[in-house]
Formats: structure tokens, sequence, C-alpha cells
């Protein structure tokens, strides 16, 4: 046992593990325990070290981040955010100790935190869902032995923060993207985005389905003409929805060429494509200037930072009257459920089905007539007769 400045602490496996005060009743407990689980772990190596004491709330940080990086990647970023909140009131404060009332106190501070990417406070919905975060981090800390299941389930008794109850911001909705506002980008765009922007749009997919399509996920085989994609990850996966986009004549003929000479297993819109388009555009600084030259596969992240470029760069050499606002994927996706809506006298159902989404309780019943309207709406997407290429979205 060492002395760094008045704090006792051991070091195991190279290791350094802080005791207390140098000389204390904690310090030597403490001291006691680890060498205890040392020992049993020197004695059974496949084993985890057990735990005979509170943890504290950094150990349980530190091991759930590990986890989480590894398991659940998709929101690793938001489990850190969290955990950033929770160490600067309670780094020390062992996960015992932890009760509602210290998770109500990380709730007030996350309602005065300012997020760096957008330099405005976070809303009431971010807010709740990083509580959620912290929630699951100690439920994973009672399966692994770290927390109690009593500490645990105390957590679950805090509210979420309530609508115009708050200092929380609400979020703003997300608005569509109008369709002359997507031609007038297209041009701009490297041809890979602009595809992808145009597929996703005509078919109301979410940017990651655009992203991930595969050439083995698209059935070509039906007699109506209509293809069929598959997407092999989806929003509603989780509770054992299947999701199918049917893909009309104006969505095949911009996907052709991105399909020529691939094997199933290869993505339709390949990053690597982008860069190469990238290297031989006459842009400076180059459109699709992203994180994407080491990666196959494009995310929702990146095919937006692509687009946002694009328009940065549109805009320097625009006139003040013809500037192109800014817009995500995510509106094209909004823009074409609120077009279904309006081209079927308001009925929902229509761009329920195209959109694939569902209520929970009545998915098992509509799946099939979904498809169907879904299929009957690819179908009157035809190619523009004037032209055989497709030049955009707006006919």
């Amino acid at each position: 046992m060492g002395n760094n400045g008045g704090t006792a602490f051991v070091r195991i496996n190279g290791k350094r593990i802080y005791l207390g005060k140098y000389g204390s009743p904690e310090a030597r407990q403490n001291y006691a325990r680890c060498m205890a689980e040392w020992a049993i772990a020197a004695d059974n190596p496949g084993q985890p070290p057990l735990v005979t004491g509170s943890i504290s709330v950094d150990t349980l940080i530190i091991a759930f981040l590990d986890h989480a990086e590894k398991n659940s990647p998709k929101h690793y970023y938001e489990y850190r955010i969290a955990s950033k909140v929770l160490l600067q009131l309670y780094s020390g404060t062992t996960v015992d100790s932890f009760s509602p009332k210290c998770l109500a106190a990380v709730q007030h501070q996350l309602t005065q935190q300012i997020g760096k990417k957008t330099g405005k406070r976070y809303s009431r919905k971010y807010c709740n869902d990083l509580i959620k975060y912290i929630r699951s981090m100690f439920r994973w800390g009672v399966a692994q032995e770290l927390v109690s299941s009593t500490t645990a389930d105390a957590l679950k008794y805090v509210q979420p923060l309530q609508r115009g109850r708050t200092e929380a911001p609400e979020t703003t909705p997300r608005q569509d993207v109008p369709d002359s506002v997507v031609f007038a980008t297209l041009p701009h765009l490297l041809p890979t985005v602009a595809a992808m922007v145009q597929v996703q749009r005509l078919a109301v997919m979410r940017p990651n389905e655009v992203c991930r399509m595969r050439v083995g996920d698209i059935d070509m085989s039906r007699k109506d003409g209509v293809w069929l994609y598959c997407p092999p990850a989806h929003k509603g996966a989780w509770r054992g929805h299947g999701r199918i986009v049917p893909l009309g004549e104006r969505e095949q003929a911009i996907l052709v060429p991105y399909l020529e000479g691939k094997s199933p297993e290869q993505l339709a819109f390949s990053s690597q494509t982008a860069v190469l388009e990238e290297r031989t555009s006459e842009s400076e600084p180059p459109v699709a200037k992203s994180k994407q030259k080491n990666r196959e596969r494009w995310d929702a992240p990146s095919y937006a930072h692509s687009i946002k470029w694009a328009i940065i760069i549109a805009n320097r050499s625009l006139p003040p009257d013809q500037q192109i606002p800014h817009w995500t994927p995510y509106q094209l996706r909004h823009a074409g459920v609120t077009e279904l809506t309006l081209e079927n006298d308001g009925n929902l159902d229509v761009a329920r089905a195209v959109a694939g989404q569902r209520s929970l309780a009545i998915a098992q019943g509509y799946n099939h007539a979904d498809l169907k309207i879904a299929i009957e709406q690819a179908k009157k997407r035809k190619r523009p007769p004037e032209s055989p290429e497709v030049e955009g979205i707006v006919s």
C-alpha cells in the first residue's frame, strides 16, 4: 500500500486503485477487500473479481462505458454526455447511496447544460432521454452485481420533465423540405449523394435505410415491375416488424448504374465511390468533405454532412435571392409523408403504409394491407416520358 499525497493506493496488474485517506480505517478496509478480491481472481482467472463493498459512481461509469462502446455504439455518445453530468455532481459517491433525489438533481443540472454542437440548452426530450440512459447504467450494474437491485429500482420513481413545467426548451418540430429546394440542391451534390437523395425522397425512406442498401437486399423478380427492398436494419426492427420498401420505375432508373457489376453483399451507394467523385470534382473545398474516406458505408450523420457542405459551398456563389436554405435527409421523409397524405385527401393510412410506420396495437393485422398499398403507390411513380434520364425529383 502506497501513499500519494496523503491518499492511500494499491497497484494491481499495473492499475492504481485509490483506497482513501492514508492510515485511516477506511483505507485499511478497502485494502483488505482489494487483496481478497485479487486472491480470488488469481485462483479463478476466468472469473471477474467479486464486489464485497459498494463501488463508486466513477467505477460504475468506467465499466459501463467500456461495455457500451462495444455493445451499444449507436448510443455511446449519449451515454458519455449523461456520464459527464453525473460525474459533475456525484463523483466519488457510492452507487448504493445514489438515491432518486440524486437523480432528480442530475435531471435539473441537465436542463442547464448547453450543447457544444448546437450552442443551445438541452431540450426537455433530450434531458429525459439522458435520464433514461443513466437508469440503464444502474440496471446494467445490477446484472453485473455492482449495484443493488433496490438502488436501481428506486430510480424509476423520478418523473420525466413535463411540458410547460421545466426550464428546458421544447424541440422544434421537424419541417418538410420543399421539392423545389431539393431540386435546387441536386446540381451541387456529388452524383452518389444526389442519387441517394432522390431515391430516399421518392421511396419515403429513412436516411439509414438508403445508406445501408445492398444489392442483395433488393428483389427484382416481381412480374409487375416493382422492386422490393428489405432493409437489413431499421427503426422498428426491435419490435419484430418487417420493413419492405417498394421501388418504382423512377427509383429503379436512378439505382441501375449503382447496382451494375456488384455482388449481392455490396452496397448500392458506397462512400468510396463518392471519394473518387470528390477527387475529380472542381469544387473547392470538396463538397463531400466528411469522415467517410476510411469507411465503405455511409451513415446518417455523414450523409447529412455532405448535403450541408454542398449547400454551404453553393451559397458562396449564389446571389442573395437564390440562396439555398439548409435542410437534412430527415426532412425528405417528412416531405414524402406530407405529399402522400395530401394526394390521398388526408388519408394517413397510405402515408403510414409507404413510410413503414404502424402502431403497436394494429401492426399484426395491417402488415399485408400496408405492403399492397405501398406497392400500388410505387407503380404510380413512372419515369417521365419526355426524358429517358431522371434528372430530379420534380417532374
